[in-house]
This record gives structure tokens, sequence and C-alpha cells, in this order.
């Protein structure tokens, strides 16, 4: 039997946790986020987790592993069903089509909505400005790291566009999943 992946790719600050949350919580299966082991392994060697560092560690993981690597330790791990929020490499779409049945949505706002979210949230990272935050977006997407966001996205089987609340998030995934 393949296991069943709900994967949620999107932007900085789009609500891809806030709706793979919601998910899990209706259809009672667990999320994970691609990024998760990344952080244990700066935890567990030391490194401080910040987004720089976490994109540096996971060039150098798909450097050495392949692309996949993040995807197939969850998908490895995971029960039947799940969530699975934040892929941004090709080969991480590829590997969860290949060895499960992925239905992918991709989430996307406005870029000055997205920074105001991030700053509410304290998910800045290193970026202070909007220009800031949509040239660090940028370059995090750009040679020699291994994100490939904006490709991931355009894989997706539904895309939404998340500029209002999250009661209307909530009903766009509803009428997606026909919950």
């Amino acid at each position: 039997m393949s296991k069943e992946v709900i994967g949620v790719v999107g932007t900085i600050a789009a609500g891809k946790d806030t709706a793979g949350d919601y998910i899990s919580d209706i259809l009672h299966i667990p999320s994970f986020q691609i990024s998760s082991p990344l952080k244990q392994i700066c935890i567990e060697t030391g490194i401080e987790p910040t987004r720089e560092n976490l994109i540096a560690l996971g060039t150098h993981l798909a450097e050495e592993y392949g692309d996949a690597y993040l995807a197939e330790y969850i998908l490895e791990r995971m029960p039947d069903r799940a969530v699975i929020t934040g892929m941004r490499q090709l080969g991480q779409i590829a590997l969860l089509r290949e060895s499960s049945d992925l239905n992918l949505i991709s989430l996307d706002a406005d870029p000055i909505i997205r920074f105001e979210r991030a700053k509410k949230n304290k998910k800045l990272g290193e970026a202070t400005t909007l220009e800031e935050f949509i040239s660090n977006e940028s370059a995090e997407n750009s040679e020699p790291n291994a994100q490939h966001l904006f490709e991931c996205m355009d894989l997706a089987n539904c895309h939404m566009i998340n500029e209002g609340t999250i009661k209307e998030l909530y009903a766009q995934i509803d009428s997606i999943f026909s919950f």
C-alpha cells in the first residue's frame, strides 16, 4: 500500500504551516515540516538554526545525499498518511510523487502581506526591510543553493492565494478537500 502525502509548498509567510496544521487537525493525521531534520541536526551539532544555516545545511545534504534526502527521511518515518510542509527542492517533490500518493498544494501571497506576517511572527531571518525580504527570498532560490521553491510551486495540483484571514484560508482548504 502506498503512503498518502498532502504536501504544502509556498513562499515565506504564505501560511504553509498554518494550512498544514489545519489539514492535520481535520484529518487527524500528523504534520511534518521538511526542515525539522535540519533543525534537529543543528541542535545536535551545536549549530545555531538560523535561516542561513538551515539553507547551507540543506544544500550540503543535497550535495552529499541527493536533493530528495529530507523527503525520503520523513517518508520512511511517517505513518501511512501525513502532511508534509515546506518542500523547496525538486528532488523532494519527485521522490514524493514516485513513492507516495502526493496531493501538492501551493500557497502564495503578495510580498507586502508576507513581510508583515513574517515581522509579526518574528520569522524574518536577516531581513529588516521589504526590499531585503524580497531579495533574500530570491537569493535563497538561486545558485549555489539547492532550493527551487518557485519550480516546486509550479508542480502543485492546486494553487491558493492566502491574503485574507485564517478563517478565509481554512475555507479555501475546506473547498479543496470537501471537509
